[in-house]
């Protein structure tokens, strides 16, 4: 079976949109995560579930790493020297993303040799500790970072957000 990543969004040309809907890609794969590291545990590795710890492992490594560049490279040069808060908020954001990374490198190393994964309740704290950190992250931003930004961003900038996002994927989008 071949594992491709397949990016979650498609149209870059408002990168606050674009960002928003990685949030929900991943909140929306959190609870799958959990589901199925809770089913590895009681039930025991399978072809299926095999299958099922490659394509999150597919996902997650392509995706944690395109949206934390989107951020860090597309979205946060436009907002340092803003303000103090605005600063400070990006710096938070950045240590969560090596948190986050962190955890998910500890996953990863397990998703991605499904075969060798004998310890499931280490897989599970595993699991359950990535999925915290990142939906815990992701709140920060929708909740009390976003509004902000959509403050302070007009439309060219959004824009500019999105075209630089889509040059991190090597892709091309007309602006008008």
């Amino acid at each position: 079976m071949q594992f491709k990543y397949t990016d979650p969004v498609t149209d870059f040309s408002d990168g606050l949109v674009a960002l928003k809907a990685y949030h929900e890609d991943f909140l929306g794969r959190g609870k799958p995560l959990l589901q199925l590291v809770f089913d590895l545990k009681t039930k025991g590795m399978n072809e299926a579930y095999a299958n099922q710890c490659m394509n999150t492992y597919c996902h997650y490594e392509h995706a944690n790493h395109l949206h934390h560049q989107d951020e860090e490279l597309a979205l946060f040069p436009l907002l340092v020297n803003h303000s103090a808060l605005i600063d400070g908020m990006i710096e938070r954001l950045m240590l969560d993303h090596e948190e986050i990374e962190k955890a998910w490198n500890l996953l990863a190393a397990q998703l991605k040799q499904p075969e060798a994964i004998k310890d499931f309740d280490r897989l599970q704290v595993l699991a359950v500790e990535f999925e915290k950190l990142q939906r815990e992250h992701l709140n920060r931003e929708d909740e009390d970072f976003s509004p902000l930004v959509k403050a302070v961003l007009n439309n060219e900038q959004r824009e500019q957000v999105g075209v630089k996002m889509a040059e991190l994927r090597h892709l091309e989008i007309s602006t008008k």
